[in-house]
C-alpha cells in the first residue's frame, strides 16, 4: 500500500467510524451526554454564522491547558453540525487527530487534505457546498498555519476549528494571526463544575448582575446596594450547591476529566502525567532549553506551588539553573497559560526589583503539586492558596485576556492580594479568603495606591465599611460569577 492509499484508507475509516469514537468525549458510560460549557454556546455561533452565508470568521482557533476539554468541546460541536444542519454529512464534517496522521502515517496535513478533497471529487476552488473541519492537536504539523491559510484563502465554502495543547504556537503564527479567531478554552468555573456534577443550572443573569456590581460601581456603597438589591438570589443560588462543592472543586474539579473521578489519588497521577507532557512535548517542541533544563522545570513548579512569591534571585540559588533561563523558563510557562504571572505594583523599576507572584490556571495543578510534596499545611492555607488560583484565572479570563485590564499585587507587608485596574478608568485593590484581616490589608494598600474602592472577600456576611471605602464579600458571590 502506497502512501496516498494509505491516507484514503485513513479518512475512509474516519469518516466511518468519527461518531462511534467522540461519543466516547460527549457521553459518560452510561450514555448520557455531558453537559455543554459555556465556551460551546460561544463557539457553536461561529458555525452558524457561516451557515447562514457569513464568510468572514470561518476560521477559530482553540488554545487552551492540556485537560481543559478541547476535545469534548469539538467533539459536541461535530455532532451539533450533523444534527442540525441537513446539508451537512460526516462526508463534509471532517474530525481528525492531526497527532495521529503525523505519528501512525508519518504524513503532512496537506498530504491529508489533498486526497479528503479528492474523496469530495472536488478541487477545493470548485468547492460549492460547505465543508468543515476539526483538527485536534494541530501543533503537531509545523506547517499547520501555512496548509490552513492557503486552503483558507481558495474558498469561502471552509471552516476550520483547530485545537491544540501548545497555546504558544497557537496564538502566534503570523500565518493564521490576520484569517483566523482566537477563542481560548479555560479550566472549568465553580458554576460549570456545579453544572457538570450535580447538574445544578446557574440563576439566569446572576453570573452578569455579580460582575457589574463588583466591577462596575462608582464606590464601596454602590457595590454594596447592588449586592444588597441580589443578595437573596446569590444566597439562593449558593444553598443549592452540596455543602463539599467548594473543596471538591478548589482541589480536582477545574478539570473536566477529574470531576467525576471516584479516586483523588489517581487523579493527581494524572495530573502528574499531564505536566510531565506539558514540558516533554509542549515545551520542548519551541527548542528553547536543552535536556537538563527541562529536568529542572519539574522542580521549579513544585517550588512555586509552595510559594506566595517567588524571586529569581531565591530559585537561582535553590537550583542549578542561571537566572536569564529562569526567566525564559516562565516565560515560556506563562505562554503555555500554565502559569499565570502577577508582578508587584509600581514603576517598571519597582516591578523588575520585587518579586512576582505566580498563580497556577487550575488550582488541581497546585493541589496536585502540593501532594507530591507532601509538607504539612493547614487546610486554611492551602485553600487560601487555591482560592487565589480561582481568582487569577477569573480575572486572567475576564480582563487580562481580552486585555481590559492590568492585575498585579502589593508586595508590602499585609497589602492586598491584588490590585485590579480596569480599562484605564477603574482601579480596585482586592484581598482573598483572610476574613476579618482582609479590611486592614486592603486599607492598608488603598492608603498607599490611589483606589476607587476596595473589596475584601472571606467567610463573613456582606458588610459595607463606608468610612473606608470597603465592602466585604462572602467568598461564593466570587466563586458564582
Amino acid at each position: 500500500m502506497n502512501k496516498k492509499e494509505e491516507i484514503l484508507f485513513f479518512l475512509q475509516n474516519q469518516i466511518q467510524t468519527n461518531a462511534e469514537r467522540l461519543k466516547n468525549y460527549t457521553e459518560d458510560s452510561s450514555g448520557k451526554e455531558y453537559p455543554r460549557r459555556h465556551a460551546f454556546i460561544k463557539l457553536q455561533k461561529y458555525v452558524s454564522e457561516f451557515m447562514k452565508g457569513n464568510k468572514d470568521q470561518r476560521w477559530v482557533i482553540i488554545p487552551g491547558l492540556r485537560g481543559v476539554g478541547k476535545t469534548t468541546l469539538l467533539s459536541q460541536i461535530y455532532f451539533n453540525c450533523l444534527e442540525t444542519y441537513k446539508e451537512l454529512t460526516p462526508q463534509n464534517v471532517l474530525y481528525i487527530s492531526v497527532d495521529d496522521i503525523k505519528t501512525k502515517l508519518d504524513v503532512t496535513l496537506d498530504e491529508v487534505l489533498t486526497v479528503y478533497f479528492e474523496i469530495l471529487r472536488t478541487r477545493i476552488e470548485e468547492l460549492k457546498h460547505p465543508v468543515i473541519l476539526f483538527l485536534d492537536e494541530v501543533q503537531y504539523d509545523s506547517e499547520w498555519a501555512k496548509v490552513l491559510k492557503i486552503a483558507w484563502d481558495k474558498t469561502k465554502n471552509l471552516f476550520i476549528f483547530c485545537s491544540g495543547s501548545s497555546a504558544i504556537s497557537l496564538q502566534t503564527n503570523p500565518d493564521a494571526a490576520r484569517r483566523s479567531v482566537v477563542e481560548k478554552v479555560y479550566p472549568v468555573s465553580f458554576g460549570e463544575f456545579l453544572m457538570i456534577k450535580y447538574g445544578i443550572l446557574p440563576e439566569k443573569s446572576l453570573k452578569k448582575e455579580l460582575k457589574s456590581a463588583i466591577y462596575s460601581s462608582a464606590n464601596a456603597e454602590d457595590v454594596f446596594k447592588k449586592l444588597k438589591q441580589i443578595e437573596s438570589k446569590t444566597s439562593l443560588a449558593w444553598t443549592k450547591a452540596p455543602r463539599y462543592a467548594q473543596i471538591e472543586y478548589l482541589e480536582t474539579g477545574s478539570l473536566p476529566f477529574a470531576i467525576n473521578a471516584p479516586n483523588k489519588e489517581k487523579i493527581y497521577d494524572v495530573i502528574d502525567q499531564l505536566l510531565d507532557k506539558i514540558i516533554s512535548k509542549d515545551i520542548q517542541s519551541l527548542g528553547k532549553f536543552d535536556s537538563d533544563t527541562l529536568g529542572i522545570i519539574k522542580r521549579m513548579l513544585l517550588i512555586v506551588a509552595e510559594s506566595d512569591t517567588i524571586s529569581y534571585s531565591t530559585l537561582e540559588r535553590l537550583l542549578p539553573i542561571k537566572r536569564i533561563t529562569i526567566m525564559n523558563v516562565f516565560d515560556v510557562l506563562e505562554k503555555a497559560e500554565l502559569i499565570i504571572k502577577v508582578p508587584a505594583y509600581g514603576s517598571s523599576t519597582t516591578v523588575a526589583k520585587k518579586p512576582a507572584k505566580y498563580l497556577f490556571m487550575s488550582p488541581a495543578i497546585r493541589q496536585a503539586l502540593m501532594s507530591i510534596t507532601g509538607l504539612p499545611e493547614t487546610q486554611r492555607t492551602r485553600e487560601g492558596k487555591l482560592i487565589e488560583d480561582v481568582v487569577g484565572m477569573h480575572l486572567y479570563r475576564e480582563f487580562l485576556t481580552p486585555a481590559i485590564g492590568v492585575l498585579t499585587y502589593d508586595n508590602a507587608q499585609a497589602g492586598a492580594d491584588f490590585i485590579l485596574q480596569i480599562a484605564n478608568q477603574r482601579q480596585i485593590a482586592i484581598e482573598i479568603g483572610r476574613g476579618k484581616k482582609g479590611c486592614k490589608q486592603v486599607l492598608n494598600t488603598m492608603q498607599k495606591v490611589k483606589c476607587d474602592y476596595g473589596l475584601s472577600f472571606g467567610k463573613n456576611e456582606l458588610t459595607l465599611h463606608k468610612d473606608d471605602n470597603i465592602v466585604q464579600i462572602p467568598s461564593y458571590y466570587f466563586l458564582l460569577m
